[in-house]
């Protein structure tokens, strides 16, 4: 257990008390798994302190452990998992997060008549892999427009990612996401990228209006979340993949997620049933300032 934990959470959704109900069988004592009966979203009460995601509980200490703990289990079902991943990215070339953000980038620039610089933001950019295999791929003039941010908690990571986002001019914040996000001017960014990152966040709320403050109009959130509306979910119970204990603390399906994009002043532009295919263990969706009517 962490030497850091938050106080107890209320649902991060409600946003205030309501009827929980606790699932029993999922999560490793002490941590406490729970379920809104007022908005059915499914959340980690008691998750760790932001002190302890800096360090011993960092994404790349949390990763390895979870790795090395699947690969013992079930080692046959990893190894295949690993193959198709790499069969996917280095074979077919498809990274799906990277294809939308190079998408959303390429029609900001178009849209900015002005030539002004396009601003793109990862929120918890690890090493700054992501952004850097954007920038690459991008044509020349697209690339010499765009600026690439990141947001990192973790102490090791943020200092990777920000000697990797240098050569193009941008650097990391070394923060929390909510601190980070709201250093940003508003209606400065064009794409905020937010993949494999909310599940983890204390906060996800405040995170997501203050994306939508520093949203431009007509810019794009771009979410990456486990489904936990998969069917493989409900069949592999305590042991889908989805599950990573302490450090995934929010637990999405395609209407909590659309709930809690409206709650934070949020529409959803995109969320097609290729994203959200229920044999797939990730939901995909873009983001957009709502409309004010």
């Amino acid at each position: 257990m962490s030497s850091s934990t938050a106080a107890p959470r209320v649902c991060p959704l409600a946003e205030h008390a309501t009827a929980t109900d606790a699932i029993e069988g999922l999560a490793p004592a002490p941590w406490i798994v729970r379920r809104c009966r007022e908005t059915g979203f499914v959340f980690l009460e008691n998750p760790p302190g932001y002190d302890s995601l800096k360090q011993d509980l960092a994404w790349q200490v949390t990763y390895r452990r979870e790795s090395q703990q699947r690969a013992s289990a079930e080692p046959l079902r990893y190894a295949l998992s690993h193959w198709v991943k790499h069969l996917r990215r280095s074979v077919f070339k498809r990274h799906k997060v990277a294809d939308m953000t190079l998408a959303l980038a390429a029609r900001a620039a178009r849209e900015r008549h002005d030539g002004a610089a396009v601003h793109l933001v990862d929120v918890g950019c690890g090493w700054g892999e992501l952004l850097g295999r954007v920038m690459t791929r991008m044509p020349t003039a697209l690339r010499r427009r765009c600026v690439p941010h990141g947001v990192e908690l973790s102490t090791e990571l943020a200092r990777l990612s920000n000697a990797a986002l240098a050569p193009y001019g941008g650097h990391c914040e070394h923060a929390s996401a909510v601190d980070g996000m709201a250093g940003f001017a508003p209606g400065s960014l064009d794409v905020i990228v937010l993949s494999s990152f909310l599940e983890h966040e204390i906060a996800p709320l405040p995170l997501l209006r203050h994306c939508r403050d520093a949203l431009r109009e007509g810019g794009g959130v771009l979410i990456k979340v486990p489904n936990h509306a998969s069917w493989n979910r409900s069949l592999r119970g305590a042991r889908w993949c989805g599950y990573r204990w302490p450090d995934h603390v929010n637990y999405f399906t395609p209407d909590t997620l659309r709930a809690m994009a409206r709650k934070a002043g949020l529409e959803v532009e995109r969320l097609s049933w290729r994203d959200r295919f229920p044999l797939s263990d990730s939901l995909y969706a873009v983001l957009r300032r709502a409309t004010v009517r």
